[in-house]
């Protein structure tokens, strides 16, 4: 048992130090070697852990995701408004943005895009599977009515991921001067006019207002 906890905080030590390699200097600057002498081991440690570079990009990867999936889940069970959901889930997003600088880094990566058609494969499905999370909250919000049924649930979660990802590469570009939060609160605001159950607006009016 104990073994295995030190496992797995080692593997933990691994995935930091390579964070901080990437977030700082880019994809490419996190080798095996840089690894270790972050953590403070030799390389073969490292290589009981993870196979190779690639191994450990996709541990990323998967870390990174899961957290945003969480964060759905969390905001899900947080608020019985979808709508309210989203706007939550947005800020939960921006803060992530901004815990892992690493992530526009990974995105825009060769070695994800061009030298490792298998590792972009496990992208592509680390991203379906967090829309896919989406979209249930959008078909929760549909259900109560507090988002439109017309719409397709897939593609107002890919619009969604549309609000923030942009915003996320320029905080990255600027060294995070940029203001993501203001840019994104703009886009939101058209996001969830363009999302919002008419029904729904016209009740949340006031009864003055309606006449």
């Amino acid at each position: 048992m104990a073994e295995k906890k030190g496992t797995e905080i080692r593997r933990e030590e691994i995935l930091g130090a390579a964070l901080t390699l990437m977030a700082n200097q880019g994809v490419r600057s996190m080798t095996i070697d840089r690894i270790s002498r972050l953590v403070g081991i030799v390389p073969s440690a490292v290589y009981r852990h993870f196979h190779n570079k690639s191994e450990i990009i996709a541990a990323v990867l998967t870390m990174i995701v899961a957290r945003m999936q969480h964060n759905v889940r969390d905001v899900g069970k947080e608020n019985t408004n979808s709508l309210n959901a989203f706007r939550k889930l947005l800020m939960r997003q921006i803060r992530l943005v901004q815990e892992f600088m690493v992530i526009p880094h990974i995105l825009f990566s060769e070695e994800v895009y061009s030298d490792n058609p298998a590792l972009k494969a496990q992208l592509h499905d680390l991203m379906h599977s967090f829309l896919d999370t989406l979209a249930e909250l959008v078909q929760k919000g549909q259900r109560q009515g507090s988002i439109r049924s017309d719409l397709d649930p897939f593609r107002v979660a890919t619009m969604f991921l549309g609000l923030f990802q942009p915003s996320a590469f320029l905080y990255h570009l600027s060294g995070g001067t940029f203001d993501m939060v203001k840019q994104v609160d703009f886009s939101w605001k058209l996001f969830s006019a363009a999302i919002k159950n008419e029904a729904a607006r016209t009740s949340a009016r006031p009864a003055a207002a309606r006449r």
